[in-house]
Parts: C-alpha cells; structure tokens; sequence
C-alpha cells in the first residue's frame, strides 16, 4: 500500500546484511523445490503412460478379435458375433465394457455402436492400430483403430474399437499417490535436516564471533584457527594479516608520536630559553643576538612541522581522487624543482645543476606530491653537501620507466645504513647538518604510494667515475596510475 521511502543505500544495505544460514539455505530449498515441481511433472506423464500400457493393450487384443470375427462373416450380410467374442468384449463381471463397430472405407458405419466419434484424418496403414483419445457424452473414452481387415467377399473395413477412459484414470491416479506421497513426506525431512546440519556446521562462525565480540579493543593479536574448519581458515588468515598490519602501523604511528614529540621539545626548549635570556639582556647587540637564536630555532620547529605535516599527508593520500593524480612530464617537474634551489644553493656556495634530454617523460601522479618528493632530495643534498661542492639533479627514461636523480658530492651514505636512512627521524651518527630525519622518510612515502623504486647507486658517472657522495634514484614507471594504500 506504502511505497519504501528509505534511501536506496539504505535498501541495499539491509539486503546486503541477509544472514548466511538463510542464503544456503535459499540456494538449496528454491532449486529443490523448482526440481520437485518438474519431478511431479515428469510423474505425471510417466504415471499416464503406465494406467495406458495395460489398457491399450487389452484394446488392441480386443481390435484383432473383433477384426478376426468379421473376417470370418460376410459384410453384406450382417455381422453377428460370436458368444466367446460378446463375452471377451463386455469385460466379463466387473470389467469394463468395449463398445466396437465396423466402417467401410469411406467412413460410413456398416455394424456396431454408432455413437462412438468417427476416427478424424484416419490413415489407411493396413494393420496399424492407431490410439486416440475421444469425448462420448461428456465422459472420456479411449479407442483404437485398424485398417486392413477383408470379409470373406474380399471387402475391406476398419475396426474400431472403444472404452471408457475411468479405470484409466483411477489407476493413473493410484500410481500418481503412490509415488508422490512419499516425496511430499521425504521433502519437508529433508529441508528440514538440511538447516539443521547448516546450523551445526555453521557453528563455528558463531563461536568465532563470539570469540570476536570479547576481545578487548587492544587485543590485536592472532585469531586462533585451530578449531575452525578448513573453509574459514583462509578467512582467519587474511584478518590476522590485517591484524597484523593494523598493530604495526599503530606501533609505527606511537613510535611516531613519541619521536616527533622529542624532535619537537628541543626546538621548543631552546626558543624559550632565548626568550628568557633577551627578557633578561639589556645590551642591545646581545639581545639582537638572543633574538636571532630565537629566529633560528622557530624555524627549525617550523620546518619540522611542515614535515610532520607533509608526512601525514602523503600517508593518507587517496590516489582513487581524480584531483589528485594527473598525467605530468618529469623533466618539466624537475626543471622547474630545481630552478627554485638555485638561490639556496649559492647562498651556501654549492654548485647546483640540471641535466636531462630534450624529450618528455610521462609519469602519471600527485604534482604536488613528486614535487616534495624532489624538494626533500635536493635540501637533503644540499644540507649535507659542503660549501664548494656540487649537486646534480638529472631526469632520464631508462626502458619503461622514468627516473629522477639526485647525486651529491657530500661524505656519502655508508652501505650498512642505507636501509635504514629512510626511517623517520634516523640520523648518520657524526655529521653535523642540522636536519630533522624526515626529509628521506618523506621521499619513501611518495614513492611507494607512486609504485616507483629507490635505489642508491655507484656515486661516479662518465664525467667523474672516482667522485665521492650520494646518488639516489627514484625509479616512476611511465603512465601508470598510483596504487590504493591498503
């Protein structure tokens, strides 16, 4: 009488919720009883044709009788039966009579019943008897014909002969009892064993979100599979996996915290320190000192949040977003990147410099994103590179990839801290750059949200293959569409 005013999604979802009990048991009571209804079907016409075998087959041992009895006469004389005949064919008792007569070859009644119908399209197929079923006043009959009977004139006549179709049908219907009375029986048990077995199959599910619903919002630790059947315990495994990714990224995120805490108390101490000191000072050339110190460390704590920030950003980027992912050329990228550190670079007199062929090279990806990316690998180079020294930047396809490389002339990375360069806030013991230890951390977490590979390679190239620093190389690979962070 209402049309549902819920929401669609709001219908979807209820239908989405269906219990998994009540679907296998949808998918196997509803083609049970589509397979029970074609069953009765089939029952059916096999039951028809077993009332009708026995039957016609009296009939047609009554047709030849009746058809070996006129043989014997002459047509044109009448037709007179002889007594065995006229019992055979009253049924005897209880038996059902057959009605009979006798046409010529054009149909017209020569002896016999003349209300039996008129056998329509007969064939002259001499000794084939033919069945068809009839109405004679308002009762079913059965009859059967035969042509290729000759008189002893030589005269020839069909036999035809008939009976009601009532024994027919209370066998049929015996039959049709006797073999569906034990379906309807049977199929009613069996639905009804079927969820029960479900139900009992199903039950470790239920202890599983039992198990589930009691553990403490802290309990990340592996799902026992032990008592689970062999179906579910690819489904434990992919929720311990996720389990298992969910404790480390919340132990990454606490470790996080509490080290972007210390990073941040420093800077925070020594601005306060300095402001205590000027508030103090009455010279002015130490308080404009105190002051510049105070300059200095807002801007450390400055540049270490932006990086927090930017960190956190690029770990929650969804590259699904049309908005943030586009089709861009890395050589422009990196030439315009490195344009904007020329002034940096010769404030702390190093040789900043850009080389990449005159072609495009496609990269599909966040600009804002690789941007950083490039940004943090040139101020990383140029922060640990001393006054006199030289950063390259370069942007090169190599196969089907595009790549961007940064090379310094800096102290270089020892191979046994490569690997872990990239940690957040992991500093090289015993240099003195000022840095927070998220520059490359940063570059990681860029790259791998474009699929692209880092690799420190050999710091010599073909102008200067003894030449000592860094060279680190950001693999993208050409117009491919970021991946989804899991």
């Amino acid at each position: 009488m209402f049309a549902d005013q819920r929401p669609a999604h709001a219908r979807r979802r209820r239908r989405r919720h269906s219990t998994l009990l009540g679907r296998i048991l949808m998918w196997m009571i509803v083609p049970l009883f589509v397979l029970w209804s074609i069953g009765i079907l089939i029952t059916y016409f096999i039951s028809l044709n077993i009332a009708n075998s026995p039957y016609d087959r009296t009939l047609a041992s009554h047709l030849r009788l009746l058809r070996h009895e006129v043989e014997q006469q002459r047509l044109a004389t009448g037709i007179a039966l002889s007594e065995s005949a006229r019992t055979v064919l009253a049924g005897g008792g209880d038996d059902t009579p057959t009605t009979w007569q006798i046409l010529d070859a054009n149909g017209h009644l020569i002896a016999g019943d003349p209300n039996i119908p008129t056998p329509e399209n007969w064939t002259y197929d001499i000794d084939q008897i033919r069945y068809r079923n009839a109405t004679l006043d308002h009762q079913s009959i059965r009859m059967a014909y035969l042509w290729g009977g000759r008189d002893r004139d030589g005269t020839g006549f069909l036999t035809v002969v008939a009976e009601p179709g009532e024994a027919r049908a209370t066998l049929q219907q015996e039959i049709l009892t006797g073999m569906l009375t034990p379906q309807l029986i049977i199929l009613p048990l069996a639905a009804m064993l079927a969820g029960l077995g479900l139900t009992q199959g199903l039950e470790p599910l239920s202890l599983l979100q039992e198990h589930m619903r009691r553990r403490k919002p802290s309990d990340l630790s592996p799902i026992r599979d032990d008592l689970a059947p062999a179906e579910i315990v690819p489904l434990i495994a992919a929720m311990n996996n996720v389990l298992q990714r969910l404790s480390a990224s919340i132990e990454s995120q606490r470790r996080f915290v509490a080290n972007a805490a210390h990073q941040l108390k420093t800077p925070l101490a020594g601005i306060r320190t300095q402001c205590e000191i000027a508030l103090r000072e009455q010279e002015p050339a130490r308080m404009r000192e105190s002051l510049e110190q105070l300059i200095t460390g807002s801007q450390r704590a400055t540049r270490l949040v932006n990086q927090l920030l930017l960190l956190a950003r690029a770990e929650s980027l969804d590259p699904t977003q049309s908005r943030t992912t586009e089709q861009l050329d890395l050589h422009e990228l990196a030439a315009e990147g490195t344009g904007e550190w020329v002034e940096a670079a010769l404030q702390r007199g190093i040789d900043l410099g850009f080389e990449s062929p005159e072609e495009a090279l496609p990269v599909f990806g966040n600009r804002t994103m690789i941007r950083e990316l490039l940004n943090n690998l040139i101020d990383n180079a140029l922060l640990y590179t001393p006054a006199g020294g030289q950063v390259t930047v370069r942007a090169l396809p190599d196969g089907d990839r595009v790549c961007l490389e940064v090379q310094d002339t800096g102290p270089g990375i020892p191979p046994e801290e490569q690997s872990r360069v990239f940690d957040r806030f992991y500093r090289i013991l015993g240099h003195e750059a000022e840095g927070s230890g998220l520059g490359l951390a940063i570059v990681r977490e860029v790259a791998e949200h474009h699929q692209a590979d880092i690799a420190f390679l050999p710091p010599g190239n073909h102008r200067d293959p003894v030449s000592a620093g860094t060279r680190l190389r950001v693999s993208f690979p050409r117009d491919h569409v970021p991946r989804t962070r899991t």
